[in-house]
């Protein structure tokens, strides 16, 4: 049962960037995954955020880091009262490389081709290989 100190305590509202949503959508492939690992982070951010208002420490609202799960790192920004997930990356040693492609319409005569261009190669973490 939850005593009327917790059910006071306010959370921090926190949201996605543009950005924010589609760096998290390349580290979770899967839309199940990136939803679940969305809500489930976007609860205890706004847990983590909520306790260190309360016993007054001053987080940085302008450029704020905190490192999360397996190694993945967040940039927060607050405006207006929300804390804004603006940026969120992997920072694991890599663990091999995989080549990325660009698809490219070329035309032949009076018909056109799809054509598959190499463009470079993408590091891979243990987080994406487990994910492929």
């Amino acid at each position: 049962m939850m005593s009327s100190n917790e059910r006071k305590r306010i959370k921090a509202q926190v949201e996605f960037t543009r950005s924010g949503w589609r760096q998290l959508a390349r580290l979770n492939r899967s839309l199940g995954a990136r939803l679940i690992r969305a809500f489930v982070l976007r609860h205890e951010l706004s847990a983590y955020l909520a306790e260190h208002e309360a016993s007054g420490v001053h987080l940085d609202t302008e450029c704020q880091e905190v490192r999360y799960v397996d190694g993945v790192y967040l940039l927060l920004r607050r405006s207006q009262g929300i804390w804004y997930i603006t940026d969120v990356f992997a920072a694991e040693e890599g663990d091999g490389y995989e080549p990325m492609y660009f698809w490219q319409r070329v035309r032949r005569g009076a018909g056109c081709v799809l054509i598959r261009l190499l463009i470079g190669w993408r590091q891979l973490t243990r987080r994406a290989v487990a994910c492929a």
